[in-house]
């Protein structure tokens, strides 16, 4: 085993790569590694080696890589990132943070390593269909309802929000498509899908409101109908280009008509009282387990609310979740209930048969899971009980 000072030498092409792969300049690896940036230049250049302590400490504290990946003699090819449908602003250099670019790579490996052991793969195995930006959002929104088989009866009877959730996950899931949950700046993406010829996947934020997730979920299963990959932040910015603009509005549209659908929402005797108080949208809410805004945005789609009131009450909702935002506390949980919360116990489930089977080791099985050895028998215990 070699000595933690000694000097190793790695290809300059590599580094520059696993840097720029999360999105960082040399000063800041330089800050979080408590080097001086012209160390990290000068790895980069050729010039100076890194010592293994500082190696092991760049591929898994800050690049997030094996180890093994530093030792290669040029960069391995990897998927691109997915499309964006975003033409950034010209005072942003870099299209994500390292942390989104992080939760992109990781949600990527996930999707394949889910491909790699379902075996072949496809599109006719998953039962999402399709859909084009010519149909009405409504209309698709309730074939899609109907085959969901989640009636309104259903869905007010759930407890609250996280049960809706949790529920509409699993409609999902049962479809065969993929669902994580990672964390990652809520202003830069509340949600992504993935399609590529894989298992289409979904991930949504872990930092952004257990209503905004739901919200997400649907959003980006449009995405995935229209089969096109994306990273959506849900506002209209106005350096979309007009096809981006056509995109989201269709997927916003359609997400609010799957959670909240035309009939049910005239017929609910609060929306018959025509008064758009708090109090009452709050109340109407509860009963689809949505937010305030969905219910506000769909009567005015439905021309029972002014574009003014919409405007001036999403500044103050706007305001409202940023404070909330600054107040939230972390909240622990345990190891094995945060890899099934963020995993998804589909793609957990899947990656424990392939070890019963004999397909893959229990290393690989915490390497998958992004957890140590001692934490699977719990997580198999967990991933029991839900079956």
């Amino acid at each position: 085993m070699p000595h933690k000072s000694l000097s190793i030498s790695v290809e300059p092409k590599v580094l520059i790569w696993a840097r720029k792969s999360i999105g960082s300049n040399t000063g800041e690896v330089a800050k979080r590694l408590k080097v001086s940036e012209n160390t990290i230049a000068g790895w980069e250049s050729g010039q100076k080696k890194p010592t293994l302590l500082q190696l092991e400490k760049l591929a898994k504290t800050i690049y997030k890589r094996p180890l093994a990946a530093f030792f290669l003699p040029s960069p391995p090819t990897e998927p691109a990132l997915p499309t964006d449908f975003r033409t950034l602003p010209a005072d942003r250099e870099l299209p994500f943070s390292s942390k989104t670019r992080l939760a992109i790579r990781r949600a990527q490996r996930l999707q394949s390593l889910a491909t790699e052991l379902r075996g072949t793969i496809t599109k006719e195995a998953f039962k999402i269909g399709s859909i084009s930006l010519s149909d009405d959002p409504e209309e698709v929104a309730i074939k899609i309802r109907n085959d969901l088989k989640v009636d309104a009866q259903t869905q007010f009877h759930w407890k609250d929000e996280n049960i809706a959730l949790n529920e509409w996950k699993k409609v999902l899931e049962n479809r065969g498509i993929l669902v994580f949950q990672l964390g990652m700046p809520i202003e830069e993406a509340r949600g992504f899908s993935l399609t590529d010829n894989k298992i289409p996947t979904v991930v949504l934020n872990l930092r952004d409101s257990i209503n905004g997730r739901m919200f997400s979920l649907f959003h980006e299963y449009a995405h995935l109908l229209l089969d096109k990959s994306g990273i959506c932040d849900m506002e209209e910015q106005d350096y979309l280009q007009q096809e981006d603009k056509t995109i989201e509005r269709f997927c916003n549209h359609f997400a609010g008509a799957i959670l909240v659908p035309k009939d049910i929402l005239l017929a609910h005797d609060l929306v018959k009282l025509r008064k758009w108080s708090d109090e009452l949208l709050e109340k109407i809410a509860r009963s689809f387990k949505v937010s305030q805004e969905v219910i506000l945005r769909r009567l005015v789609i439905f021309g029972l609310a002014s574009r003014d009131l919409y405007k001036r009450k999403h500044e103050e909702w706007l305001i409202q979740a940023k404070e909330k935002q600054k107040e939230k506390r972390p909240f622990k949980i345990s190891q094995p209930t945060k890899c099934i919360k963020q995993n998804g116990a589909p793609f957990v489930s899947l990656v424990l048969d392939a070890n019963k089977k004999g397909e893959i080791t229990y290393s690989d099985v915490a390497d998958y899971l992004g957890v140590r050895i001692k934490h699977i028998p719990k997580i198999e215990q967990l991933i029991g009980e839900k079956i």
